[in-house]
């Protein structure tokens, strides 16, 4: 378990687990029992840390992916970061994970709404709102980098959803040639648009 240090609590070794094994495997490919061997915590303390079972062992793993996930455009958002540089950087994140993980974990968003969309409207919701932030995040930059509201809107989506895509497509191809790919299309419509 790489994301957790030894004086992380049972509590916390659970979430970051959770949401490694649900990177890797989805919502459905993990167990709990899964979740406690890979977190090294004792047997009873999933009904203590967790009395909404799986479910609210999945959102907190969730929560804890966001803040992971987020902190790249936040941090561009707060520092009035570049659009092309802060495309560039979540990228590149993406690809650092993909590679030194060997492909085995992707979103735990992609994953969670594959799983869950249909049968589990309070993860999808949970879902729905992390990604939401992430759009709206993103959109900032772009509209702090001279595009109208609208547009950085709509832009935004066709970002999130070509990362999502190639995350997809690398995995599935165990190369990073599509997160390339969509780096160089998304930077060259990005340069082309923004002002200056």
């Amino acid at each position: 378990m790489d994301t957790t240090t030894k004086t992380a609590t049972a509590r916390e070794r659970m979430v970051a687990s959770a949401r490694e094994l649900i990177q890797e495997r989805g919502v459905h490919g993990v167990g709990l029992r899964d979740v406690v061997a890979h977190a090294g915590a004792p047997r009873g303390s999933l009904q203590h840390y967790f009395p909404g079972g799986k479910d609210q062992l999945v959102a907190e793993a969730l929560t804890q992916a966001d803040s992971a996930s987020r902190r790249t455009v936040r941090a561009a958002r707060a520092e009035g970061a570049d659009p092309v540089t802060t495309v560039r950087r979540i990228l590149a994140s993406w690809r650092d994970l993909l590679v030194a993980e060997d492909f085995r974990r992707g979103c735990p968003f992609a994953a969670t709404t594959v799983d869950t969309s249909v049968a589990n409207p309070a993860l999808r919701a949970v879902v729905s709102e992390y990604a939401g932030a992430w759009h709206d995040d993103l959109a900032a930059v772009l509209e702090n980098g001279g595009l109208a509201a609208a547009r950085a809107a709509t832009l935004a989506t066709l970002v999130q959803a070509s990362l999502q895509g190639a995350l997809i497509l690398a995995r599935g191809h165990r190369s990073t040639a599509p997160l390339d790919e969509v780096e160089t299309e998304l930077t060259s419509l990005l340069e082309a648009l923004l002002p200056g």
